[in-house]
């Protein structure tokens, strides 16, 4: 069935329009007689289906956020508002026959204020004069939101000098207060692992008696495990004295327990130390049950010694909740607090609610504190006003599923906090990849409608979160739809930096690994290209050498098109070659000698930075990585710019002999801990120092020879910022 016959009967009888008929029979019939399958375009056109008027109709969902982008500049918010709809292929006659035209996407533009007529106007004109196009403009400087998004994808990449001057980006603009700079610089020191240095800061102090968000707190419990309680453990000292030789009840006692349950190993041991040493038997348990594995239970259980006798727990009624506040025993003050209410401890109790960002009990401790004002029994003063006021903001901004997130996103109504909720409760929150198809679906239109609404800044503050969650749903074959719409929201950032392609790569790279069916895999391919051909520069090199790179690892159901697609990368790199170091040419070659291009004589750059390679003459480098024929790539490419003695890998997946020699004797380590074993890097880590190894910013070959390129040329022999 054409588009012409679907639209034609999908509208029906238009002589219910009366004189407006005419205009919307031609309207929609010149669409249709432009309309180029497979090129994402989009139309609009009357339908009656439920609900009945105009919708927005598209084979894929880029042509959704094109027709979004141009009805919402024509039409206004005040006009419409457009939603997103399902296809229900097995319901009416009209949604039949669209499915069989192809027309598989659907958004609803609800009329809102506008007359029938003027509406019309709006509709030809956006159609006449801007359909396909992209009407955004491209700002020179990016925003305080984009360098937001810049920061926390550099530390999703462990790159920290992107990271650094993302950060000193946000100062320069003036938006941020103190208080939430000093948060990000905890939030990257702990990302890169930099503990003493996050213990050394000197307003650590005032921080830790100022209220914290929860990703700040859990940030600080590894802190604390890294840097304060972890060698203590290790000399098989009991909880309580490590808890009395570290001091951590006078030092730390407000981070004990502002996160009941950590989300992180590190987190869930000192909590563990913490919880013994107070006898909070309770929120032992909560945390033994919450480990991740079952190695991670054992080592949780030594560190609590369950084989003594327990003491009392502490969140019964008759303990003291003004004791356990000074505790920091926060948890234990909420649970005491509803189990018997007292107007004279509510403050206590809000504020530990507020502190722990404790939303499962939060509805009901407000619940409880408003009984008691209606009741006459408190009268709040101003401190517990404010933190009511925080309360109700934190009950407000629950949310229970990916779904619900992304549909109350992706409304037409604007939710400031909403990155805020998403980076605080996704933990909780159902993992994607266990959601039915139709859930994966509301999910993207959900992320979709947000990005081409009035939530985009959402989107993008929140971007560093969707790219990691998307890249662990990946493996899951329902929720491959939402890992699309990432990737497309990823392409199609106004301001395309280095963070966010590479948070691009991350995701193609997970999405090719798992397998992906031939008609799928040629889709995100031609995506690929196309954004290469979108940000090819001398500067973007190292992105298409990683996406070649990409390509030559995943499973390849097309041959032919993973070959047109490495030669066109390859070919457009070679026309920036008087741009490009020796490194950049010995990989270009190295690749295209790989897929069978004629290859071209490297020639020596006169830049003195490439005398770096000369250091690794005779060196024995090591490689250790799960990537098959790591070693062996990386030699192959070494070959070109210096005669190293040896590049030796190693692929163990617990510690070995084997591993623990070749990262002893390696004059330059490389750990890929993207392509890794958790037990194989503690082994490494027990016998050289973090910053005697280098780690890889990217994934691949070419990410090592950046590694590699950077610690020679800082002559560090490792590179502190990834670890």
């Amino acid at each position: 069935m054409t588009v012409l016959e679907a639209l034609q009967c999908g509208m029906g009888d238009l002589a219910r329009f009366a004189n407006l008929g005419e205009r919307i029979e031609i309207l929609v019939e010149e669409q249709a007689r432009t309309w180029v399958s497979g090129t994402s375009s989009w139309l609009v056109a009357p339908l009656l289906r439920e609900p009945s008027g105009f919708y927005l109709l598209s084979e894929d969902r880029e042509g959704q956020r094109r027709g979004r982008e141009v009805l919402q500049a024509f039409l206004g918010p005040l006009s419409a508002a457009i939603e997103s709809v399902p296809l229900v292929a097995d319901g009416g006659d009209v949604d039949r026959r669209l499915d069989a035209a192809g027309l598989v996407h659907l958004s609803y533009v609800r009329r809102t204020a506008t007359t029938q007529p003027d509406f019309l106007d709006r509709l030809e004109d956006a159609v006449a004069t801007l359909k396909g196009k992209d009407a955004r403009l491209r700002p020179v400087r990016p925003s305080h939101v984009d360098l937001l998004r810049d920061f926390r994808l550099a530390l999703l990449q462990r790159d920290g000098h992107l990271a650094e001057r993302a950060l000193t980006d946000l100062r320069l603009t003036g938006q941020l207060s103190a208080e939430n700079l000093r948060f990000l610089t905890v939030e990257k020191l702990g990302r890169l692992e930099r503990w003493r240095e996050l213990r050394n800061l000197p307003y650590l102090t005032d921080l830790l008696r100022s209220r914290r968000p929860r990703a700040i707190n859990e940030v600080l419990l590894e802190m604390l495990w890294w840097t304060e309680v972890a060698e203590l453990c290790a000399t098989a000292r009991p909880a309580h004295a490590v808890y009395a030789e570290a001091d951590l009840g006078a030092r730390y006692g407000t981070v004990l327990s502002a996160v009941d349950v950590p989300a992180t190993e590190a987190g869930r041991a000192v909590s563990v130390v913490a919880a013994r040493a107070l006898s909070d038997t309770e929120r032992l348990q909560r945390l033994l049950l919450a480990a991740g594995t079952d190695l991670e239970r054992e080592r949780l259980q030594r560190l609590a010694s369950l084989a003594a006798p327990a003491a009392p727990g502490t969140t019964t009624a008759e303990n003291d909740v003004q004791e356990l506040f000074g505790q920091g025993q926060y948890g234990a003050v909420v649970l005491a607090f509803l189990e018997s209410p007292d107007p004279s401890v509510a403050d206590l109790a809000v504020q530990a609610t507020l502190d722990s960002e404790d939303s499962v009990h939060a509805p009901d401790v407000l619940t409880t504190i408003h009984s008691f004002i209606a009741e006459n029994l408190l009268q709040p003063g101003r401190r517990l006003q404010r933190d009511l006021e925080d309360l109700t903001q934190l009950v407000d901004g629950l949310c229970t599923s990916w779904v619900e997130w992304c549909s109350r996103v992706g409304a037409n109504e604007r939710w400031p906090d909403a990155a805020q909720v998403l980076r605080t409760q996704h933990r909780h929150w159902a993992a994607l990849r266990h959601l039915t198809q139709t859930g994966v679906r509301q999910a993207a239109d959900g992320i979709l409608g947000a990005w081409t609404g009035v939530n985009q800044d959402q989107v993008i503050a929140g971007l560093d979160v969707l790219c990691e969650v998307a890249a662990e749903a990946s493996v899951s074959v329902q929720a491959l739809e939402f890992c699309d719409t990432i990737l497309l929201v990823l392409a199609e950032q106004q301001n395309l930096s280095a963070p966010v392609r590479e948070a691009y790569l991350v995701l193609l790279e997970q999405l090719l690994e798992a397998g992906p069916a031939q008609t799928r895999y040629r889709e995100t391919l031609e995506h690929a290209v196309s954004l290469w051909r979108r940000i090819s520069a001398p500067t973007a090199v190292d992105w298409g050498l990683g996406l070649v790179d990409i390509l030559l690892n995943a499973p390849v159901p097309a041959p032919d098109l993973r070959v047109a697609v490495v030669t066109e990368v390859l070919n457009k790199a070679r026309d920036f070659q008087h741009r490009l170091n020796s490194r950049q040419h010995s990989e270009l070659e190295a690749l295209a000698e790989e897929v069978g291009l004629p290859t071209r004589k490297l020639q020596k750059t006169a830049e003195s930075a490439d005398d770096v390679w000369n250091r690794l003459d005779n060196a024995v480098i090591g490689v250790y990585s799960l990537l098959p024929r790591a070693a062996e790539s990386l030699g192959k490419r070494l070959s070109r710019l210096c005669v190293p003695r040896s590049v030796e890998g190693n692929a163990d997946t617990v510690s070995t002999p084997a591993l623990r020699a070749l990262a002893t004797r390696a004059d330059y380590l490389i750990v890929d801990t993207w392509h890794a074993a958790h037990a194989a890097t503690n082994a490494i880590d027990a016998v050289r120092a973090r910053n005697q190894q280098i780690m890889p910013q990217g994934r691949g070959i070419t990410a090592f020879l950046q590694a590699l390129e950077h610690t020679l040329l800082n002559c560090s022999g490792g590179d502190d910022d990834s670890g």
